[in-house]
C-alpha cells in the first residue's frame, strides 16, 4: 500500500505549498489538495441558501508546489465537476503535469446538492450519467490531447495546442453503487471520504473491481482518505475527529457510508490509538484491496509527530508502502 498525506489546507496561500514540501521531504509518496469550502461557519440567508466558504484553487496551488517537490505525486480530492467543463479541467490538470516532473493525479466529484444548486445555481440531477460522460472527456483529453464527444449532459469537440506528454490518471469520488460502476468502467479509480474500513471491504472494493473487469480494464486504484492519529488517548482523540468533521453526518452521500458502519461520526471510522492499532488499520485496509491510504493526521503536535513518523516508518521510499 502507498501511504500519502491529505493536505489539510490553511488560510495563507503559502501554507499550502510548504505543507507539500514537509510531505515531500517526510517520504510520503503523494500529497493530495482538498478542493473544498473553507472551514469557517456556514451562514444561512434564507431557508434554501447556505454560503459556504471557499478556499484556495488546489490544482493552482499544485503547480506552485510542483516547482519545489520534483518527486512526490500530486493530486486533488476532489475537484467539483459542476463549476467546470472537463475541456477546462483537463487543460488545467495537464498544465500541473507540465510543470511537476512526477506524477499528477486528477480527483474529481460531483460535490453535494446544496453547494451544487443553492451556490452554483445549477441543477444537482443525472449525477452518475454526467459523471460517465465527463470522464469520457477527461479521458479523451488527458490521453489523446483531442476530444470528439456529443452526450446528454456533456458535450466536447476540439484538441489541445500542446502535445501531452504524460496522462494525467483520473479518480473518481464514487461512495453509492451506481457511482462505483461508473469509476470501474471508466476511470482509474475512486478516491474516497469518511469510508471505513468495512464499506471499503465489502461494498467499494468488490463493486468497483466487478465494474472493472466487466469493462475488461485494469486492477483499478483505490485511495481511502481517512483521518489517522497515534496516540495514548484514543477516546479523545475520536472525540476530536467527531468534531473536526461533523458536519459529514449531515450530507446525504457521506451519511450513508457512515451509516454501513453504524458510525455515528467521523471518529467511529478514524485510524487512532497505538502505532500497533493504527499499523493493524492500515493492514486491514490493505487487505481488503486498497491501494493508498490518504491520511489526514489529527490530533496535538506530539500526536501529529508520532503519526507522521509511523506513516513515513511504513513507507519504504521506493515506490511501494506497506
Amino acid at each position: 500500500m502507498r501511504i500519502g498525506l491529505n493536505i489539510d489546507g490553511g488560510r495563507h496561500f503559502t501554507e499550502l505549498t510548504e505543507k507539500v514540501e514537509q510531505a515531500s521531504r517526510a517520504g510520503y509518496l503523494s500529497a493530495w489538495l482538498p478542493q473544498s469550502p473553507g472551514s469557517g461557519p456556514r451562514k444561512r440567508s434564507s431557508r434554501r441558501t447556505r454560503h459556504e466558504l471557499f478556499g484556495y484553487d488546489s490544482l493552482t496551488a499544485l503547480a506552485v508546489a510542483a516547482q519545489s517537490v520534483p518527486d512526490i505525486e500530486l493530486g486533488t480530492c476532489v475537484v467539483p465537476t459542476f463549476p467546470r467543463h472537463p475541456m477546462v479541467l483537463a487543460e488545467q490538470a495537464l498544465t500541473v503535469q507540465a510543470a511537476h516532473t512526477g506524477q499528477v493525479t486528477l480527483g474529481i466529484g460531483v460535490s453535494h446538492r446544496h453547494v451544487v444548486e443553492d451556490q452554483w445555481g445549477y441543477p444537482y440531477d443525472r449525477t452518475a450519467l454526467r459523471m460517465r460522460e465527463y470522464v469520457t472527456v477527461l479521458n479523451q483529453l488527458c490521453g489523446d490531447g483531442a476530444a470528439s464527444f456529443t452526450g446528454e449532459t456533456v458535450s466536447a469537440h476540439g484538441a489541445l495546442s500542446f502535445p501531452v506528454e504524460r496522462r494525467v490518471p483520473v479518480l473518481v469520488a464514487a461512495l453509492g453503487p451506481r457511482m462505483l460502476e461508473v469509476a470501474g468502467e471508466c476511470s482509474d479509480g475512486v478516491i474516497t471520504w469518511m469510508t471505513g474500513p468495512r464499506t471499503l471491504e465489502d461494498h467499494t472494493v468488490p463493486r468497483l473491481t466487478k465494474a472493472a473487469e466487466a469493462a475488461g480494464r485494469s486492477q483499478p486504484r483505490v485511495v481511502a482518505s481517512l483521518p489517522v492519529c497515534v496516540t495514548a488517548d484514543p477516546d479523545t482523540a475520536r472525540e476530536l475527529a467527531a468534531r473536526m468533521f461533523l458536519i459529514y453526518r449531515s450530507l446525504p452521500n457521506y451519511r450513508a457510508m457512515l451509516d454501513r458502519e453504524n458510525a455515528e461520526h467521523g471518529g467511529d471510522i478514524s485510524l487512532v490509538g497505538s502505532e500497533e492499532d493504527v499499523t493493524r488499520g492500515i493492514e486491514r485496509l490493505a487487505r481488503a484491496g486498497v491501494s493508498d491510504l490518504n491520511a489526514l493526521v489529527i490530533g496535538s503536535e506530539l500526536e501529529q509527530a508520532r503519526t507522521h513518523g509511523l506513516l513515513t516508518a511504513l513507507t519504504d521510499h521506493e515506490g511501494a508502502g506497506l
